[in-house]
């Protein structure tokens, strides 16, 4: 399986972003069958159209998976939906009104797609593995729900069935020192460990429709 795996570079004062180290992480060990190429991009309106669906064009891959940060969340979320809205709370609107920017991701297009996952199975594989997982039902706003929607947007335009999904992260224990105690963190291997699981699954969906278009 080519795999195309994305994170993120760190944003909003941190020095680092869990998903782009586990990106590092998980190319410098792949699993067994799989070629990843990572991708981090920077966190900004619409670098989905500019850079993660150009990348997967380009390198013809069988599968994608997104990570992203989700500060605050204590397990890794399996991203359910994404929707064609974004949030950027750094801009504002023409008419200088207080609040943020918000804009259609794609016009005329549906209002949300689904993941390509078996998301309740993929969460229940990952906690099972060790690393407490659970379905969300909301990426947010702003650009890893930018990147779960725009990917699977392309794929139903196009008319390719792969398996692509996207999963938030905690955050890295290091990046809680300075936070409110109560603040959730998770190991960067136990993280390492639920992705791992994540592409496990979507190893499998490849083999079991390989053996099927075989029949």
């Amino acid at each position: 399986m080519r795999l195309l795996l994305s994170g993120f570079e760190p944003f909003g004062g941190e020095s680092v972003n869990p998903s782009a180290a586990v990106v590092a992480r998980v190319v410098s060990q792949p699993p067994a069958g799989v070629e990843v190429t990572p991708l981090v991009l920077p966190v900004r309106g619409r670098v989905s159209f500019e850079r993660l669906i150009p990348a997967f064009e380009a390198g013809g891959y069988d599968a994608w998976l997104g990570l992203g940060q989700a500060g605050g969340r204590a397990a890794l979320s399996v991203e359910r939906v994404g929707i064609s809205l974004l949030i950027d709370s750094g801009k504002r609107r023409p008419d200088e009104t207080s609040g943020p920017e918000e804009q259609t991701l794609v016009q005329g297009a549906p209002a949300a797609y689904f993941s390509r996952l078996p998301v309740a199975a993929v969460a229940r594989r990952m906690t099972e593995a060790g690393a407490p997982s659970a379905v969300s039902n909301t990426a947010g706003t702003y650009i890893c729900n930018e990147a779960t929607y725009v990917m699977q947007h392309h794929l139903h335009s196009t008319g390719r069935d792969v398996p692509s999904g996207f999963i938030h992260l905690p955050y890295l224990p290091e990046q809680v020192v300075d936070k409110p105690p109560a603040t959730p963190s998770m190991a960067l291997e136990t993280q390492v460990l639920g992705v791992r699981v994540a592409i496990e699954v979507m190893q499998e969906l490849i083999a079991a429709r390989v053996a099927t278009a075989a029949l």
